[in-house]
Order: structure tokens, then C-alpha cells, then sequence
């Protein structure tokens, strides 16, 4: 009987050893992020009042295979109601897309993300992305855009390239007859440094404009206009170093970046010399309460005719970090906007404010207060943008689902009466709605 069991044994395990293992196939996941608003805001111009309801869904799949992944975003945006634009889609639909019809039939999904990820790309410890993929570069860019990224961890220290393409208006740069150089691209090279509880950002980006690259013409008249058009079209190059650092000792954390930009607009003969920079010291008094000062600096326009000094105008965006709901249109309701972007503005922007956050259990409150002003008087004198106030109310209704209220309230200074001629309300929203991160 011994030996009739150990062949039957035998042959077991030669089975096992000989047996094939199952093809594993490609591993999926999938996150959705979603969020549905009731507004109703009072805007800067005078007796001005909206009332609007908006839904954003963010559904992300990523489909993998050992180290390679693909990764697919949508986005769908858009206001409750049929809007008025009478533009025709490609379904029959006979109103603006940002607008959902009683029909539900807009064409309203947009692409957000669509990007490759390799790791360990030849060596251990290279990573690629490629495609439509988010980019940040210090504190002055924070969007999705088209780009060729590799990045090498050694540990203590990473390696961080990025080719990003900002406009590409024609493919054929060059045919029998003619030569058309128009694209605009930029180039970005970040070395964070991990020491023990902080990490340095030392970085530069140089972009280019090359000397076909499309020109809006200069309207004379529109100070604004006429300074993005310097900033953003005709031939340009721009570096801009940045230093960037991140603490986390204890209790304690501070978060501060400084970005500075030069460079020349052969097209309209213009330099530019402009810089912007984030502070942010937390300190977390217990599990429950936590404090924050913050303050924010970009700089406006001077007097110069031959000069962009403006960081929003020189940088082509906007500066991309800041807490406040109104003056940095960072509340829940930014998805879908506020009246103004007061950190969009040419003649810069100067803020420092304190927020106050408090977790308990399932319910969570931040309050913050600021002041803001713009930093530069050549474009308006008056620089006071105001007072700013903030709260905001949640309510975990289950795991990753908030149900939230909150409002913003801007005390209007003398700039915002000046751009808005010379009268002008208070600006302030109050906003509820639920969002949810699965």
C-alpha cells in the first residue's frame, strides 16, 4: 500500500512540475471622480446676480500589463438646461454642449487624459509617459497637455525631463516652395532632492515660438490683450528657473516655490522679465484642528514699452496655487468658474491670508480669511482687490462622499470698482453639492 501511494504521489507532483501556468491577462482599474453644485453668486459688475446648477464626471480607466499601462480620462462638464447657442453637433443636437438638454444628448464628453506609462524602461528605475497627460512645472503651470516625459529615481534624488507641445498648427513645416516653421513648444528639466524630512525642486523650463508662430496683432487699445499677445504669440524664447521646497517635520510643514521668467518676443521686440512666488507654513495643533498662513506674490505690469513684466501675461497661464475661493477661484464651484480671476490679472497679484481646518468624525469645516491687492499701479492706480472671507461645511454621507455647503465673500476694494466703471457689488457666492471620488 506504501508504494501505491508514493507513485500516486509521484505522478502528482510530476503533473504540477509539467503543468503549464495560465496565461495572466492585462490588469484593469477604474476610479471615477464626480460632483454636482447649486450656485447662486453676486458678481463684481453691478446688480449682477447668476443662479446655475453644473455636474462634472471624471471617469479614468488604466488598463496594465506587467510594467506598462495605459491610461484613458474622460471629462464630462456641464451646466444644467438646455443652453442658447444654436450651434448644430454631429448628433443633431441644436445647443451649446456645456449645456445639458432635457434630451440628454449633447455631445458633452471631453478627453482629459490618454497617456502610456512604462516603468523600468530599459534600466530599473526609468519611467516614460507618453500622451495627454497632466504637466506641473513649479507654480505657474498645472494642466493636461501633450507631452514626452521620462523620469529616473535613484533614490535620493530624481531625474525629471519633460517635451511638452503647446500649439501645432500646420504638420508640413516645409514643401517645394516655402518653409513653415509655426509650432510652440517647451522643454522642462526638474531634480527633486530627498533630504530626510525635506525635498528641494531646483528646475527650468525653456520654451520657444518658433518664427512662424501664429501673431495676434496689437490692438492699441486693450492693455490686456495686447500683453498676452506679447506674452504668448509671434517668435519667442523664454527660460524659467524655478526653486521649489517641501517640509514635513512633525506637526509642522511649509511649502514654498519661486519661479522666475526672461527671455525675448523677436516679433514685437519685447523682453521678458517677471517672477511669482508661494508660501505656505501648516501646523497641525491635533488630529482634529490644523492652522495654515499663506501668502502669494506675481508681478504686474510696469511702465515699460519695451517689457513684459506681467507673470500672467509672460507665463501664458496663470499662477496656479492659492487656497481662496474667489481671488483664486479655488472653492468646490471653480469646476465651472466665478465672475473674476483676480490671479489672471495683468497687473499681478499680492495675497496672505490664514485658513483654519477641523475634522471631526464624519464632519469637516475650513474657514479662511485674506487680503489681496494687485502689485502694480501703472495699468489702474487703484491696487486694493479686498477683503476676502471663506467657509466651507462637509459631510462625509459614506466613504468618499461628501455632501458640502460653502460661500466666498470679497469686500471689494478700489480696483475692482475701477475695472468695473467706477460702481460696483460685492462679490460673493453660496454653493451646495455632493462629490464623490470612487
Amino acid at each position: 500500500m506504501k508504494r501505491f501511494f508514493t507513485v500516486c504521489m509521484s505522478f502528482l507532483f510530476a503533473g504540477a512540475a509539467f503543468a503549464q501556468e495560465a496565461a495572466k491577462g492585462p490588469d484593469f482599474k477604474y476610479n471615477v471622480f464626480a460632483s454636482a453644485i447649486a450656485v447662486k453668486e453676486t458678481t463684481a459688475k453691478k446688480d449682477e446676480y447668476k443662479d446655475y446648477s453644473a455636474v462634472r464626471v471624471r471617469p479614468t480607466f488604466t488598463m496594465g500589463m506587467e510594467n506598462v499601462s495605459v491610461v484613458t480620462g474622460f471629462e464630462i462638464d456641464q451646466f444644467y438646461g438646455k443652453g442658447g447657442d444654436a450651434t448644430v453637433g454631429g448628433n443633431g443636437s441644436g445647443s451649446n454642449s456645456g449645456y445639458a438638454d432635457p434630451d440628454g444628448d449633447q455631445i458633452a464628453v471631453e478627453v482629459k487624459w490618454a497617456y502610456i506609462d512604462v516603468k523600468d524602461f530599459f534600466i530599473p528605475g526609468l519611467s516614460m509617459r507618453a500622451g495627454l497627460a497632466p504637466f506641473i512645472y513649479s507654480i505657474g503651470y498645472n494642466n493636461d497637455m501633450p507631452q514626452f516625459n521620462l523620469v529616473y529615481d535613484a533614490g535620493v534624488v530624481k531625474v525629471d525631463l519633460a517635451y511638452v507641445k503647446i500649439d501645432e498648427y500646420d504638420l508640413a513645416e516645409k514643401n517645394a516652395t516655402a518653409e513653415d516653421k509655426d509650432d510652440a513648444f517647451m522643454y522642462s528639466f526638474k531634480l527633486p532632492v530627498k533630504l530626510g524630512d525635506i525635498t528641494i525642486i531646483p528646475a527650468v523650463l525653456y520654451a520657444k515660438g518658433e518664427k512662424n508662430h501664429d501673431v495676434t496683432a496689437l490692438t492699441g487699445t486693450n492693455v490686456d490683450k495686447d500683453l498676452n499677445s506679447i506674452g504668448n504669440t509671434g517668435e519667442f524664447t523664454k527660460t524659467m528657473p524655478s526653486i521649489g521646497l517641501a517640509l514635513k517635520a512633525g506637526d509642522f510643514s511649509l511649502n514654498a516655490d519661486f519661479v522666475y521668467i526672461m527671455g525675448k518676443n523677436k516679433t514685437f521686440d519685447a523682453k521678458y522679465k517677471a517672477y511669482a512666488g508661494y508660501l505656505n507654513a501648516g501646523f497641525k495643533a491635533s488630529d482634529m484642528l490644523s492652522l495654515n498662513l499663506f501668502g502669494m506674490y506675481t508681478t504686474g505690469q510696469d511702465d515699460s514699452d519695451d517689457k513684459v513684466t506681467s507673470f500672467q501675461a509672460a507665463c501664458g497661464d496663470e499662477l496656479e496655487v492659492g487656497p481662496l475661493f474667489i481671488i483664486n477661484d479655488a472653492g468646490n464651484i471653480g469646476q465651472v468658474g466665478v465672475s473674476n480671476e483676480y490671479d489672471k490679472a495683468t497687473e499681478g497679484l499680492m495675497a496672505f491670508g490664514l485658513g483654519v481646518n477641523l475634522k471631526v468624525d464624519k464632519v469637516s469645516a475650513l474657514a479662511q480669511v485674506a487680503y489681496g491687492s494687485t502689485t502694480s499701479d501703472k495699468i489702474v492706480k487703484d491696487k486694493a482687490i479686498g477683503t476676502e472671507i471663506d467657509l466651507r461645511l462637509g459631510y462625509d454621507v459614506a466613504p468618499k462622499t461628501t455632501f458640502w455647503v460653502e460661500g466666498a465673500y470679497l469686500m471689494a476694494g478700489k480696483y475692482i470698482e475701477t475695472k468695473n466703471g467706477g460702481e460696483c457689488d460685492d462679490p460673493s457666492y453660496y454653493a451646495a453639492g455632493v462629490t464623490t471620488k470612487l
